[in-house]
C-alpha cells in the first residue's frame, strides 16, 4: 500500500510525532501507510472542509488539548 499522499506536508506529524515515539509509529503504520488510511479523520477533514484541519487533530479524530 502506498504512503498517505498528505504524510510529508501533515501538520499533526510535523508538530506532535517524535521519530522515537511508539504511539506516534503506530499512527503512521495505521493510519499513513496502511489499512486505516480510508478512515483517517484528518484526511476526510481535508477532503470535505478543503483545509487542513487543525493540527491538534489526531488521525483518529480525537483533539489533543492545547
Amino acid at each position: 500500500m502506498a504512503d498517505c499522499p498528505n504524510l510529508p506536508n501533515c501538520g499533526f506529524m510535523k508538530k506532535y510525532c517524535d521519530a522515537k515515539s511508539l504511539v506516534c509509529q503506530g499512527f503512521i503504520t495505521m493510519y499513513c501507510k496502511g489499512e486505516k488510511q480510508s478512515q483517517c479523520q484528518r484526511k476526510q477533514y481535508k477532503a470535505t472542509h478543503g483545509t487542513p484541519p487543525p493540527d491538534n487533530m489526531m488521525p483518529s479524530g480525537q483533539m489533543i488539548a492545547a
